[in-house]
C-alpha cells in the first residue's frame, strides 16, 4: 500500500529556498519575478512559466528558480514528477517540463505543486522585506 505524503511542506521548503536575497532591492526584485511568474503560470500554464524565467529581466536569477529550486522540487523524491538525471541544464529542464505535460496527472500535480513553491516563496520574500523594515525603522 502506497503511503500518502503531505506536499505542502515540500512546497515550503523550496518556497524559502527560492528568496536569496541579501539586500531589501534583491529581495523586491525576487519578489516582483516570482509573482510575474505566478501570473504567466496561472494564464498561460508551466512550460510558459519555464520559458518566462529563462528570459525574464532578472535571467540569472529566473534561470536559478527554474533550474536550480523547481526541478530540485519536481525531482524531490517525495514528489517524482521527473527522473533523477534531469541535466542542471535550462534546455533539459524546458524538456522536462513537456514530458511532465504529456500527462495530465503529472502536469495538474506540477502545476499545483509549482503554485504553492511559488506563493511560499512570495510570502518569504514579504517577511524578509518586513524584517528589514523593522530593523531599520
Amino acid at each position: 500500500m502506497q503511503s500518502i505524503v503531505n506536499l505542502e511542506p515540500v512546497c515550503a521548503e523550496y518556497g524559502r529556498k527560492i528568496i536569496d536575497g541579501k539586500t531589501e532591492k534583491d529581495i523586491k526584485e525576487q519578489e516582483n519575478i516570482i509573482n510575474k511568474a505566478l501570473g504567466v503560470l496561472a494564464e498561460n500554464g508551466l512550460y510558459a512559466m519555464g520559458i518566462f524565467l529563462l528570459s525574464c529581466s532578472k535571467k540569472e536569477y529566473g534561470e536559478k528558480v527554474l533550474v536550480t529550486y523547481l526541478r530540485e522540487l519536481w525531482m524531490d523524491d517525495r514528489v517524482q514528477l521527473i527522473k533523477n538525471k534531469s541535466k542542471k541544464d535550462p534546455g533539459a529542464v524546458l524538456d522536462a517540463i513537456r514530458g511532465i505535460t504529456e500527462s495530465l496527472s503529472k502536469l495538474i500535480l506540477a502545476r499545483r505543486l509549482t503554485e504553492q513553491t511559488l506563493i511560499f516563496a512570495r510570502y518569504h520574500a514579504k517577511a524578509k522585506i518586513s524584517s528589514k523594515e523593522n530593523k531599520n525603522g
